[in-house]
């Protein structure tokens, strides 16, 4: 598909009132995938245009890196909300609109005379999502949050770091990338229920809520459980963590199951039939010897060459590549992940491709950010000149369903990004019906050891990643299995697999076997790298997810190593990215009548949450590379502890007993302004602050 023709949402008008990353996000990636969206900017531009990074570290709007990334393919209007004569064409922009995103505090908005709610009243088609750091309402509901603070809420910064450390702060601007991704697919769902029954929605989304649904294991170990986990470092466990090498760091994440390819690459496959090793390598004596002998294979050992060898055997061990080597990465150039753009004022600079290949090969269009205001005139014109459609309500509030009823689900995924996604499609009403085989759960079943049942259905982490789906177990290795599995595929909308490149062709289920049966299916594959250039044999996990893609490489302690998340990072990314491919397919099919071959390559979905430092090293502008709490306009921008727990909390092990205890508490502050140093001085009322 030539460039700048993305198809698969064309047709559909959005409206971007942010004030924050995840907003803008959110739209930007409905803009490159054909949306119409237009970005109401105030006199002074977007608030994002006022973060850091710029050319030479001094602000201009005009030249802000984030911007150019988030901006990607929207039209800019300029208007005053303080001025009445350009509320009134903000409210008639939202009458013509499709969706909107809205991420100014609650309430703001209709302060100044543009209260969407009311206007979703007079056109009941109309999808609005607010976003918001604590929802619309709630003690909270009115406090705002800074990146670092919004990540202090959630959950998943006190999960990341070292154990004898500090909490610390991802790279970038995750909390809100990552609830832009969750943003786009909770609009698109809406556009797609509001197109079969004429009726949109008011989506509230919390940024805390979208950590705090996405804490890996740690949220089923506090609601199952009633424990605690606790932050892990680089190497929670031997087989899953970052190594010192000769000339570097390397990454490996291998569930028990890969244990033998793992020691075959240290070069103690000698140990695969050792009693030690029966249940795999994360039993804690297992787990205590391979951690020496894979620290002892990787220090005389180069990355690549560890790379390498890792990749004869399909063991998941990964690079942790920095922008400067992803902007050079051989596989990116035989795919042309990178498009470039020529920013009116920063000039040519790349960007990335978009999380997902639709159909063959729309993976976006990209034209350039642009400068505030820059169609203003261009887009009055036109709503002057619309027709408001028509407002009605096809379906009354009585009859409403769940976005997705009547929508049937094939999961065949395992362990967290496939499922997630799944899951999400079950909560919006979809019949999900997940499919495991007689002799191969789904491993997360059985990440604790055990095998049978009862046991086997009571893994919290499985559980709380698969609710609401049907469960089919079926042996597709067997002719009467696969052909069991292809009569529920024919009846089936949405087929979604996880599996490396080229396992589901090897098994008759790839998209041209099942295109066949069912001409009208959605199918959506997950690779970790995608199905074609020279990574997409690999084989990978969230976290070698998260270190191919370029993330783990900027993060971590001022002086230490790069460092991993607390989670499993590219998990969650790819699930909500599968949800979304699902709802644009559907749109797409209801426009058109056909069905949609999605590829997620899972690595790409993290690369696109950091696109503005590809953008400054494109264009020699410095970022702060594993600078721990450092900001360039934030000051005290840290966290700090606070009064420990009267009573220690239990972190549990994998038999759910406590194997150590916690009492740690601690404060995120973050101010960016001098107001907000005020503010902070007199709440400590130390007069040397004064």
């Amino acid at each position: 598909m030539p460039e700048n023709e993305a198809q698969v949402l064309s047709g559909l008008r959005i409206i971007e009132l942010g004030t924050d990353v995840a907003a803008a996000y959110a739209a930007r990636l409905c803009a490159i995938y054909g949306a119409d969206v237009i970005t109401v900017e105030p006199p002074q531009g977007h608030t994002v245009r006022h973060f850091p990074p710029w050319p030479g570290n001094f602000e201009d709007p005009e030249k802000s890196l984030l911007f150019a990334y988030l901006g990607i393919s929207k039209r800019s209007v300029c208007l005053d909300l303080n001025n009445p004569e350009d509320v009134s064409h903000i409210r008639e922009m939202v009458l013509t609109a499709d969706g909107i995103f809205d991420s100014y505090l609650p309430g703001k908005l209709a302060d100044l005379g543009i209260d969407l709610d009311e206007l979703a009243d007079e056109k009941p088609r109309l999808v609005v999502a607010h976003i918001t750091p604590y929802g619309q309402n709630g003690p909270r509901a009115n406090w705002s949050a800074s990146a670092l603070t919004a990540a202090a809420a959630g959950g998943q910064m006190y999960l990341a770091g070292d154990p004898d450390k500090p909490p610390m702060l991802t790279a970038g601007h995750q909390a809100h990338y990552q609830t832009g991704v969750q943003a786009f697919g909770a609009m698109l769902t809406g556009l797609y229920a509001a197109s079969a029954t004429g009726t949109g929605d008011i989506l509230d989304l919390s940024i805390q809520e979208v950590q705090a649904a996405t804490l890996e294991g740690g949220g089923p170990v506090s609601l199952w459980y009633a424990g605690e986990q606790f932050r892990g470092g680089n190497t929670p466990r031997a087989q899953w963590g970052i190594y010192e090498c000769a000339d570097g760091w390397i990454g490996v994440a291998a569930m028990p199951r890969q244990t033998n390819s793992v020691l075959d690459v240290i070069g103690h496959g000698d140990l695969k039939n050792d009693p030690l090793f029966s249940q795999g390598g994360w039993n804690p004596e297992a787990n205590e010897l391979l951690g020496v002998l894979i620290a002892d294979f990787a220090m005389p050992r180069t990355a690549a060459e560890i790379f390498e060898m890792a990749s004869e055997f399909r063991a998941p061990f990964s690079l942790i590549p920095t922008p400067a080597e992803l902007l050079e990465w051989p596989h990116h150039k035989e795919t042309g992940f990178w498009k470039e753009v020529d920013h009116p004022v920063l000039g040519p600079h790349p960007v990335p491709s978009g999380p997902i290949a639709f159909n063959h090969g729309d993976r976006g269009r990209f034209i350039p950010a642009p400068t505030i205001g820059q169609h203003t005139d261009e887009v009055l014109a036109e709503f002057s000149e619309t027709e408001r459609p028509n407002l009605q309500a096809s379906v009354s509030a009585q009859e409403l369903q769940l976005p997705l009823a009547g929508i049937r689900v094939v999961d065949m995924t395992q362990v967290w990004s496939g499922p997630y996604g799944a899951r999400f499609l079950a909560d919006m009403g979809a019949e999900v019906i997940k499919v495991e085989g007689p002799t191969f759960p789904d491993p997360i079943r059985t990440a604790g050891g055990t095998q049978t049942s009862p046991e086997i259905d009571l893994s919290g982490y499985f559980n709380e990643y698969n609710r609401g789906k049907k469960s089919l177990t079926l042996d597709i290795k067997q002719p009467e299995g696969l052909a069991a599995l292809k009569k529920v595929i024919a009846t089936a909308d949405v087929f979604i697999e996880n599996w490396s490149s080229g396992v589901a062709v090897n098994n008759s289920l790839g998209y041209e076997d099942l295109q066949k049966l069912n001409p009208q299916i959605v199918y959506i594959s997950m690779p970790g790298f995608g199905h074609e250039g020279s990574d997409a044999t690999r084989v990978g996990f969230g976290p070698t997810i998260e270190q191919m893609g370029g993330l783990v490489a900027l993060q971590g302690y001022p002086g230490g190593p790069p460092h991993k998340s607390g989670i499993s990072y590219g998990d969650p990314i790819a699930g909500s990215t599968c949800a979304a491919s699902v709802a644009a397919a559907l749109l797409y099919r209801q426009r058109t009548g056909t069905g949609s071959y999605c590829v997620i390559p899972q690595r790409d979905g993290i690369t696109g949450l950091i696109g503005e430092f590809f953008i400054a090293e494109a264009l020699g502008c410095e970022m702060p590379i594993r600078a721990g709490f450092t900001h360039l306009t934030s000051a005290p921008h840290n966290v700090y502890p606070t009064l420990p727990d009267e009573e220690p909390r239990p972190v549990l092990g994998p038999d759910r007993t406590p194997v150590s205890y916690v009492d740690d508490r601690w404060i995120a502050i973050d101010c960016r302004s001098d107001e907000e140093w005020e503010l902070l001085a007199n709440l400590i009322g130390d007069p040397r602050l004064a």
